[in-house]
């Protein structure tokens, strides 16, 4: 099967290189335009680094095709820390006729920008817009993320006396990717800037077909409810990610081989990759969501909460199903059909909610833990259960377009 692929992988690319033409220009829109996104300038830069290696080894439009895939990245120098600058570049990546891969840099950026802000992924992206006008366009967003959570809010924001009783690991986990961020300074705790998920969806100019977020905890409802303007179909992760990241060697295959992207499969191959690691490794979750399928789902958990309102007073965080590990600061992320099931919904609105779930969520897989966290009752969707003790995480909830459906936060 692998080189029966590879032989398909050989031929496709011949023809995405060589159709119309030995690397002469395409002329006019184009069909569809692949953003890949990576925030780098963090701990992450060698994952990125590497994830922009892997896509070069795939079959990839040539110059003369109708599809292209552009790259904005931001890593740090080589050799250098988070106070050596290092400017943020616009690449497109191709294959020439003579099958070799090229990443050819369009635009170098001041080298002090931040990356990290509504305002230069606005400009980096209107920059693509501009000169590769396209009908479809798709994007890949790599970099740490924190789901909807305000920027820099961890469980000891607001300290209420609790602490986790849950044992430590014996070794450290894994290194996962903690929208998107940008450090500064020296040290082991550099300052950090982030981008708000609202002006993440602000910064975005052009209606994406798809958008894959290859981030950590970004698999919430109230992430893909603020974003279902901005794409039609959205991947993420409702628990965190290894750094490593997503799967980057087939991306232009699953997204240019066929009549239509093919999300599944990318999910899939996702899943599958993680799922055939060992021990800490073999850590992952997916998530496939049609955006235009969010409102009927918002409409049936609101009246599961309107209806079972009084169990919301009930400490609900050490039953429902979580998906954050034991030792993680961000204790924020539940499941959603499972809060809703110990809500007391009853089996009218629980058939209710998984129409909704199955027509809105059409893949998500999990592998049977993350970390130390085992993984029973999933839907592919995580929600915040609110939390008396926590009045300013309360507050900033109450202004997500989730919540004003479905009135979780009074």
């Amino acid at each position: 099967m692998r080189r029966i692929k590879s032989l398909l992988f050989i031929i496709a690319g011949l023809l995405l290189a060589g159709c119309g033409g030995i690397d002469r220009p395409h002329e006019g829109p184009y069909d569809h335009v692949l953003v890949y996104c990576a925030l780098g300038y963090n701990n992450l830069s060698g994952n990125l680094a590497n994830n922009f290696n892997d896509i070069q080894t795939d079959v990839l439009p040539g110059l003369s095709d109708g599809r292209a895939i552009l790259a904005f990245c931001h890593n740090t120098a080589p050799g250098g820390g988070y106070t050596t600058p290092n400017a943020p570049v616009l690449v497109r990546i191709y294959r020439s006729h003579d099958g070799k891969a090229v990443a050819d840099t369009l635009k170098s950026y001041d080298s002090g920008m931040v990356s990290a802000s509504k305002e230069s992924l606005r400009q980096a992206l209107e920059d693509i817009r501009a000169s590769f006008p396209a009908t479809h366009y798709g994007m890949i967003f790599s970099s740490h993320g924190t789901g909807w959570l305000p920027s820099d809010y961890t469980s000891d924001s607001e300290r209420y006396g609790i602490r986790s009783t849950l044992p430590e690991p014996e070794s450290p986990w894994p290194l996962t990717k903690a929208m998107g961020n940008q450090y500064s300074g020296k040290g082991s705790n550099p300052d950090i800037r982030w981008i708000e998920l609202r002006d993440f969806a602000d910064a975005i100019p052009m209606k994406l077909d798809y958008l894959i977020l290859d981030a950590c905890l970004m698999g919430t409802v109230e992430t893909a409810f603020e974003l279902r303007d901005v794409c039609d179909r959205l991947v993420f992760s409702p628990t965190e990610i290894l750094a490593a990241g997503m799967v980057y060697k087939t991306l232009s295959w699953d997204m240019f081989s066929g009549a239509k992207p093919d999300l599944e499969t990318y999910c899939r191959e996702y899943y599958d990759y993680y799922n055939a690691q060992s021990g800490s490794y073999r850590s992952a979750t997916v998530a496939l969501v049609e955006c235009g399928r969010l409102d009927a789902l918002a409409d049936a958990f609101g009246a599961i909460v309107a209806a079972h309102r009084d169990r919301l007073t009930t400490d609900l965080t050490g039953t429902v199903q979580r998906y954050y590990y034991g030792s993680s600061k961000l204790r924020f992320f539940y499941d959603l059909r499972d809060l809703a099931d110990q809500l007391g919904a009853t089996s009218a609105e629980m058939d209710r909610l998984d129409d909704a779930l199955a027509q809105a969520v059409t893949y998500h897989a999990e592998t049977p833990t993350f970390f130390d966290l085992e993984l029973e009752r999933c839907c592919g969707l995580s929600v915040y259960i609110p939390d008396p003790r926590r009045p300013r995480l309360n507050a900033f909830y109450r202004t997500l377009s989730w919540n004003d459906r479905v009135h979780l936060v009074e």
